[in-house]
């Protein structure tokens, strides 16, 4: 089917096209709407609790017998865990490409099958697949000025957390602050010793007694009646009257030994909003689930449920909503969209000058982005700042195949052509230059779409989604274009318009005829002149290429999210009302902020009482003066030296697992003492380094503990073993909970057996417990054991199965690759023994890696558009000339990275592979044209100056319709716009450059290469002679 075919059936074409606006419109009211792709990680983490456990005994009973059982599996990249008291996580991060959910169920075999050798106390492990996508989207805080937290707390998880979970798309809804309901009996020891009574016969007792039995049937007079034994408590005064020995006709009830009270457990996690005590909710999404969606309806739900069903006295704030955030990013990328679309169609207009072939050319880029849809909905994409970003990008590439076809119809119209004849002969010409142009493109779009690690997933939509929208308007440029020009473009002269914006036209116009006439001069003057122009042009290319090391490197920029956490480290072993003694100053600083709209604390979170979170939700971007960046500098500044604590500002924006500090460095080696040594060589040296600030070690403190080490001569003496002491040791100090719990209607609560907290003061209460031994006497634990303060690590980081300590560090002022290049020059001075190393990790690693992927997607893209081009022009060496233009864009790239005081990152390294693909068009156009005149007869002079002067216009319109419809993009106007401005000025500066060199370098190439193939042609001919008059 060729072009004629469209332009006679102008039904057919119109409906063709309209067919896929169409799909395109259906498919999107059901596109999810989120603030990044769906990356399916191939990591799999696998936690397991045992409450009370040291981190060295979380590491050698639990965390090494895993990371064995798992290390068998097929596929791994890296293996490392984290040991804290009473918590192990391993995480195992297979290779690209591996599946995530076979991956789990692997784990999960190879765990089962050492659960045996973990100690039994232990939680039953779980094994998850790590989704960042399914994490935490909205805050909430219940506060009430009447009743108890833990009234609060109850209520809730009675009834709060259970209506959110029912709603459709909520994964997980986590209750922090506060304790549970809890019915304590606390033990008396001086009463246990008077009345010969151990603490496991109350274990015992309690476990025996509160159990309801089935007994079976009986028949009486024709009826059937079932038996049942009650033993259930129904109050505390059942669990009071309890009988726990009968000694000589005496009985001892528990409330005689034990103080029996319907109370609350130890509160571990206290958390506060806006300066009051609350208890905070969060809500996690399912994976894949629309945020902006599922965000909404959690609070509306929150909504009916305070009118409907909560206490009057009970308020409920949000207090982090990151759903207003996405909806601000992605409508700011539609109206970069919508606005960089009419400023590249106005620019059409002014070239043009014609309102009917800039309509008709137009039409293409809304057809295209609606076409698109329908193909983002096929592939399960998502509307996320990534394909939006693709989409606002490509506007003004849209717009080009449909107006160098309309230039060139318009062309021929004004040669006296009739309509069809010029649209049919104007688009023919230019069809496979347009086919060469569109196929670069894609040449570097796919192999962008198709990067591996965790940037290829990260990219995947943003390089597809452009592929797809330039492969659509490629489409609509040989159907719909040519019909449309065929039947509605008219000559310039039956188009004139009076008036002002006539004027501007006819002076716009006089303008370019002039630049058109001067570019012809300055080309005729450069043919005489090629090698000293392009070794200029060269030379200018390496004296750029000095320039790159003034640029930062970083992984991703730093965006105004309006959403930020500050996290406190006290010394280890802070108690929790310590720790909110310590973190009040800090919060009332922050509370202070003109900026702040709401602030939350969460003091003890990740099981570690003397760490406290607080995260700061900032009012909207447009309504404040500074940016978020320069306030948390700001709160840096202002922290850098409290007394007692370490204050980190941390933003929450990493792609990926773990702590989102741009430098992280881990150093590894067997013995925790060594790497303690050089991590804080290395910390030292860090913070001299100018920029590098939060210089944080991960296991820099360590947790005080009273160690017990039991006479084994001692123990057999008396007759008691280890494990029985250690028992009465966990009981007392920890607590036990009975197998069975006390229900009041559909609520179950724990029984919890514990030492009175006045027996649980000083390490003289912990010498002084008394042991029941066989015979009922007692012994003193001091007796048996030596019992000393001593202190441990507070957590054991391990990758490879070795041990590791990691030194992190945030940088203000300065780019992260700066402080990681003078880390490389320092870090081999420590001098470690033979078995110690260091390693870049966390957001480093991962730009490595993302750095790598980039770098090999951009030689594959290079490879591609040569093969593209030698196909178009049917030759070797013609794509080595139009190529020429890919290093020249370099050098505008870099001075606007350099005159916009952006980074060398992600962004802006996919902007240099996109300049690669749209940057050929121009020097296409010119080689193309040339050929064509060449072919009808002209000397190869006058064919690149007419061939220059020809295509000058369709040239510097598309350039021009591309740079407008990026403006907005890398103007970074928007939420989030930080992150996507760096690749618009990376575009914008390289098509500025790469066209006004590709208009002289690219004709003086192809007139030097032409000569060098002239002379080689005949010296080969020259050659031939000769042979033939020898053998003549």
């Amino acid at each position: 089917m060729n072009i004629e075919t469209f332009i006679k059936r102008p039904v057919f074409t119109t409906m063709l096209v309209m067919l896929l606006v169409v799909f395109g419109l259906g498919a999107y009211p059901t596109l999810g709407i989120d603030l990044n792709p769906d990356v399916d990680f191939p990591i799999v983490t696998v936690n397991v609790t045992y409450t009370g456990a040291s981190p060295e005994e979380m590491e050698s009973l639990i965390t090494k017998i895993v990371e064995d059982a798992v290390s068998s599996i097929a596929g791994i990249k890296t293996l490392s865990s984290v040991s804290r008291e009473g918590s192990s996580v391993t995480t195992i991060e297979f290779e690209f490409g591996t599946n995530p959910k076979l991956a789990a169920n692997e784990v999960r075999e190879k765990v089962a099958s050492v659960r045996k050798r973990l100690p039994e106390q232990v939680d039953e492990p779980v094994v998850q697949r790590f989704d960042p996508n399914s994490q935490a989207i909205i805050y909430f805080s219940l506060v009430s000025d009447h009743r108890a937290r833990g009234e609060i707390r109850k209520i809730a998880v009675d009834v709060v957390k259970d209506e959110l979970q029912r709603l459709d798309g909520v994964g997980q809804v986590d209750v922090y602050g506060a304790s549970e309901r809890e019915i304590l009996l606390l033990v008396d020891p001086r009463k246990l010793e008077s009345y010969n009574i151990g603490y496991q016969q109350i274990l015992d007792i309690v476990n025996s007694q509160n159990i309801n039995t089935p007994g079976g049937k009986v028949k009486e007079k024709g009826m059937e009646l079932t038996v049942r034994t009650l033993g259930k408590y129904k109050t505390i005064e059942d669990i009071k009257n309890i009988i726990v020995a009968n000694q000589g006709g005496r009985l001892i009830r528990l409330g005689d030994v034990v103080s029996v009270t319907d109370g609350w457990s130890e509160e571990r996690v206290y958390s506060q909003a806006n300066g009051t005590p609350s208890v905070m909710i969060s809500v996690q999404k399912q994976s894949g689930s629309n945020t902006v969606d599922v965000a909404e309806r959690v609070k509306k739900a929150m909504e009916d449920l305070e009118r409907r069903i909560l206490p009057a006295d009970l308020k409920v704030y949000t207090v982090r909503d990151g759903s207003v955030y996405i909806r601000n990013s992605v409508e700011d990328v539609m109206v970069s969209l919508i606005f960089g679309g009419l400023l590249a169609v106005a620019i059409t207009y002014l070239f043009l000058q014609n309102v009917r072939a800039t309509i008709i050319g137009a039409i293409a880029i809304p057809t295209s982005v609606i076409a698109t849809f329908f193909l983002i909905k096929s592939m399960n994409f998502t509307l996320n700042t990534m394909s939006l970003m693709g989409l606002s990008l490509a506007v003004g590439i849209l717009i080009d195949d449909a107006i160098v076809i309309i230039e060139n119809v318009y062309r021929h119209l004004e040669e006296g052509k009739t309509p069809f004849q010029a649209a049919r002969d104007g688009t023919t010409e230019i069809a496979l230059a347009v086919m060469a142009t569109t196929f670069s493109i894609l040449a570097v779009f796919v192999p962008v779409g198709n990067m591996g690690e965790i940037i290829g997933q990260f990219f995947k939509q943003f390089g597809l989604t452009i592929a797809f929208a330039v492969a659509f308007s490629l489409f609509g440029a040989f159907t719909l274009t040519p019909m449309l020009s065929a039947y509605w473009l008219r000559p310039h002269n039956q188009d004139r318009r009076t008036g002002w914006v006539q004027n501007l036209l006819d002076r716009w116009e006089d303008g370019f005829l002039a630049l058109r006439e001067l570019y012809g001069k300055v080309l005729r003057w450069a043919i005489k002149r090629p090698k000293k122009l392009i070794a200029f042009a060269v030379l200018s290319l390496f004296l750029n290429g000095a320039l790159v090391p003034f640029l930062g490197v970083e992984f991703q920029p730093t965006y105004d999210s309006g959403e930020f956490n500050v996290i406190l480290m006290a010394p280890s072993g802070t108690t929790l009302e310590k720790m909110k003694e310590y973190s009040a100053p800090i919060e009332k600083e922050i509370l202070a902020l003109p900026e702040l709209r709401s602030a939350f604390m969460m003091v003890g979170a990740t099981r570690q009482t003397y760490r406290t979170m607080i995260g700061i939700r900032l009012i909207d971007s447009s309504d404040r003066q500074r940016t978020m960046m320069q306030i948390m500098d700001e709160l840096r500044m202002k922290f850098r030296n409290v007394k007692e604590l370490k204050i980190a500002v941390q933003n929450t924006q990493g792609i990926g697992r773990g702590d989102s500090r741009p430098v992280q460095v881990a150093i590894r080696g067997a013995e925790l003492e060594l790497l303690n040594y050089y991590a804080y060589e290395l910390a030292d040296q860090i913070k001299q380094i100018p920029g590098a600030t939060d210089v944080d070690i991960s296991s820099e403190q360590s947790e005080p503990e009273i160690q017990i080490r039991l006479d084994p001569a001692r123990m057999g003496d008396i007759g008691i073993d280890a494990s029985a002491a250690g028992d009465v040791v966990q009981m007392a100090f920890l607590g036990k909970v009975t197998k069975n719990q006390y229900n009041v209607g559909d609520n179950d609560y724990n029984i919890r057996i514990q030492l009175h907290q006045d027996y649980r003061l000083s390490i003289h209460d912990v010498a002084n417990l008394r042991i029941s031994l066989k015979n009922g006497s007692f012994v003193r634990l001091g007796d048996i054991a030596e019992v000393k303060l001593s202190s441990g690590p507070t957590q054991i980081d391990r990758e490879a199965r070795q041990r590791q300590v990691i030194v992190y560090a945030n940088v203000v002022g300065t780019s992260p690759g700066e402080v990681m290049t003078k880390i490389r020059e320092i870090a081999p001075t420590l001098n470690m023994p033979l078995g110690y190393s260091y390693k870049m990790v966390g957001q480093a690693q991962m730009m490595q890696d993302s750095f790598r992927e980039i770098g090999k997607a951009l030689i594959l893209g290079i490879i591609l558009i040569y093969m593209v081009l030698a196909a178009q022009f049917e030759s070797f060496v013609h794509p080595f000339t139009i190529m020429l233009s890919l290093p020249f864009s370099l050098i505008g790239a870099i001075l606007a990275l350099l005159l916009s005081a952006k980074t060398i990152n992600i962004m802006s390294l996919i902007g240099v592979i996109m300049l690669m693909g749209i940057v050929t068009k121009n020097a296409i156009l010119l080689v193309d044209y040339t050929n064509q005149l060449r072919d009808r007869g002209l000397p190869i002079g006058d064919a690149l100056v007419e061939a220059g002067t020809v295509r000058l216009r369709p040239i510097l319109m598309t350039t021009m319709a591309m740079i407008f419809g990026m403006m907005p993009i890398a103007l970074g106007i928007g939420a989030g716009a930080e992150l996507r401005s760096s690749m618009g000025v990376v575009l914008i500066g390289g098509l500025i450059t790469s066209t006004f060199l590709t208009l002289v370098i690219v004709p003086l190439v192809y007139l030097l290469i032409d000569s060098l193939q002239t002379r080689w042609k005949n010296k080969n001919s020259g050659n031939e002679r000769d042979g033939q008059t020898i053998t003549g």
